[in-house]
């Protein structure tokens, strides 16, 4: 699997302003696409707050850069679950725009993620951030780490198909999911010098495919998923977690933070230690 290439996006200045360099211990978290699972993220916040434990640089993809996007601007985690819990993500969309071939722009994530953080710019927030996209013309990764934070959130979750491609930095951005699924590279590109990589992406294995959408959507979680073990082959630290089955039935909301959070303090002994 070729090496892709990752881009900067000054979304409103057109560069970036180059930054000091990073301590030794330095640690950044990978969060990684995931849809619903995005809520094992939070758990990871929580656990992280359990454990006194505050990172020095967030990338995140689709789910995992709305949740770190919180995140990196100081929202303590009961404002994040507040925040999440507002992106409606445990309301099912209806398929019928999409069949008729319609596509929307996210506004309402772009909304709340700007009212959650302030209206501040991703260079005003307390913690180093960066949301990953995919550019639709080219295929290429690109690692927004400046500008407008809802509008680099809204670029990164903008799913295929349901969603418009974003206009941004003159390209048209798609969910970071197609290219980054753990976006390790831009945690080590914003500073990180250790990262903890947070994969909780559907697993082929997890749910039987039997219709021809299924196979489909199964099609997809194989390519991806090979992409992410590519991408996290060398992390410092791996929380992978196979967590679809509190959701398949019944979404449980509280099941799913939790695991995050027990994944998370499993390994703050080891992320402690400088």
């Amino acid at each position: 699997m070729r090496r892709r290439e990752f881009l900067t996006v000054a979304a409103a200045t057109g560069s970036a302003v180059a930054a000091p360099p990073a301590p030794d211990a330095a640690l950044g978290f990978a969060l990684g696409s995931s849809a619903l699972h995005g809520w094992a993220h939070v758990g990871v916040l929580r656990g992280c707050e359990r454990a006194g434990i505050q990172p020095y640089a967030i990338a995140g993809t689709s789910a995992g850069a709305a949740v770190g996007a919180l995140w990196a601007a100081g929202l303590p985690v009961d404002a994040v679950i507040d925040a999440v819990r507002r992106f409606g993500w445990q309301d099912t969309p209806s398929a019928l725009p999409a069949l008729l071939g319609i596509q929307r722009r996210n506004d309402a994530l772009r909304e709340e993620i700007e009212r959650a953080v302030g209206g501040r710019r991703i260079g005003e927030l307390p913690v180093r951030f960066a949301a990953v996209a995919s550019d639709a013309l080219n295929g290429e990764s690109v690692v927004i780490d400046s500008g407008p934070v809802g509008l680099a959130v809204e670029a990164s979750c903008a799913a295929p198909v349901r969603n418009e491609p974003v206009p941004l930095g003159g390209r048209r951005l798609l969910d970071g999911s197609l290219t980054s699924p753990v976006p390790v590279a831009a945690a080590r590109q914003l500073g990180a010098r250790r990262v903890v990589a947070v994969d909780v992406a559907y697993r082929p294995y997890e749910e039987a495919p039997s219709t021809a959408s299924d196979y489909a959507f199964q099609a997809v979680h194989i390519l991806t998923n090979a992409l992410a073990r590519e991408q996290t082959r060398q992390v410092d630290h791996l929380i992978r977690l196979d967590i679809h089955h509190l959701m398949h039935r019944r979404l449980d909301i509280d099941a799913l933070i939790d695991a995050g959070e027990a994944a998370l303090l499993r390994l703050a002994p080891k992320l402690l230690q400088k």
